[in-house]
C-alpha cells in the first residue's frame, strides 16, 4: 500500500475520534481518549497527519513531537511545544513519533510498511538529523512491539505511564539514524 501524508483537519480527525474503535485492551487507543489533542488546529501540517492511501482514503495518523534532553530523575519531561520548535530551528531536539492505524487495517501485515512510511516522512519532512528516532508503547501491546522491532527499533527504556486514565507499563523505543 502506498501512503500519502497531508495536513491533520477537522473532518479526519472528527472520523477518527466517532468512528476508529480498537477491540478489547486496545481501546484505550481509541481516539476518543485524545479528542483534545487531535482537533489542536496549530499542530496539523506540523506535528500532525492524517494518512491516506493511494485512493486518498484515511488509513492512519501520524504524530511528531519533539523532546528537549533533561536529567534523568527530573519531573520535567523535556517535551518542547510546536511554537518553540519553530522558533528555534538550530537548537537540536529529540524526535518522538506516535501513529495509529485504522482498526480494521491492524493485524493483516501492513505494520512495517506503515510504521516505516511514518518514520520516513517525519525524518524528510522536519529534516531532522538526530541519531534516534524514538517512540513510546503500552509493554502489553506485543504485536506493536513485534512490528516496531521489525522496524529497527529497540527497546532503551521503560517506565510506568498512563494511556486514557489507565496505568501501563510504557517502553520506550528507538530507531538508529545512522
Amino acid at each position: 500500500m502506498k501512503f500519502k501524508f497531508v495536513p491533520m483537519n477537522d473532518n479526519y480527525a472528527k472520523t477518527m475520534i466517532n468512528e476508529w474503535k480498537y477491540e478489547n485492551e486496545y481501546s484505550i487507543y481509541d481516539y476518543c481518549n485524545e479528542a483534545e489533542d487531535l482537533q489542536e488546529n496549530k499542530d496539523w501540517g506540523f506535528s500532525k497527519f492524517a494518512v491516506l492511501n493511494e485512493k486518498e482514503i484515511l488509513v492512519g495518523e501520524l504524530t511528531i513531537n519533539f523532546f528537549r534532553e533533561v536529567e534523568e530523575n527530573s519531573d520535567d519531561d523535556g517535551y518542547v511545544d510546536i511554537d518553540t520548535v519553530k522558533d528555534n530551528p538550530d537548537v537540536f531536539y529529540e524526535m518522538w513519533i506516535g501513529f495509529g492505524l485504522k482498526p480494521n487495517l491492524t493485524g493483516i501485515g501492513l505494520g512495517k510498511e506503515f510504521v516505516s512510511a511514518c518514520v520516513n516522512f517525519a525524518v524528510e519532512h522536519h529534516q531532522y538529523k538526530g541519531d534516534y528516532v524514538r517512540l513510546g508503547v503500552a509493554e502489553f501491546n506485543k504485536r506493536a512491539i513485534k512490528t516496531y522491532e521489525k522496524s529497527g527499533f529497540k527497546v532503551f527504556s521503560e517506565y510506568d505511564g498512563e494511556i486514557a486514565g489507565e496505568k501501563v507499563k510504557v517502553l520506550w523505543m528507538r530507531k538508529s539514524q545512522s
